[in-house]
């Protein structure tokens, strides 16, 4: 049995099987090609941001791993999905489970302080003319 992590096919990110309940302080982007997910990612990396912080869901698997009913991680998963599908988090979880079924990747970045903060939402800009999200811990919100 090998002890390498899994990664990501179509980033060769490593991939985190714990189920995601909410990204906090994260922020999260889609892109509809894979290159410029690509490009986001080598200019994180170059800024500071380490492998550790970036999380990435492309298509199909990516879709899976999100496990947007919860019905792949229990019974508790599939309560928490289905309270967040009734509130103030539908509009995310719908917006992200549609890009993946349509083959799209999202990005997700683990920032602590409010400059890597500012700082990860620029990179994204570049590359992408998606929304970029951060997930505080009791709030969402778009950064423009």
């Amino acid at each position: 049995m090998s002890t390498e992590p899994q990664t990501d096919s179509e980033t060769g990110l490593p991939v985190h099987d714990d189920f995601l309940t909410y990204p906090i302080y994260k922020v999260v982007t889609v892109f509809e090609q894979p290159e410029n997910v690509n490009a986001a990612i080598n200019e994180l990396t170059e800024n500071g941001f380490t492998i550790d912080d970036i999380e990435a869901f492309c298509g199909y698997q990516g879709e899976k791993r999100m496990d947007f009913d919860g019905t792949r991680n229990g019974v508790w998963a599939t309560f928490i999905r289905a309270v967040q599908h009734i509130g103030p988090d539908r509009t995310y979880l719908e917006r992200y489970e549609k890009h993946l079924s349509d083959g799209h990747c999202m990005i997700m970045i683990r920032v602590e302080k409010k400059e890597r903060k500012a700082k990860a939402a620029e990179i994204l800009h570049k590359h992408t003319s998606e929304q970029v999200t951060y997930f505080g811990l009791l709030a969402a919100s778009e950064i423009r």
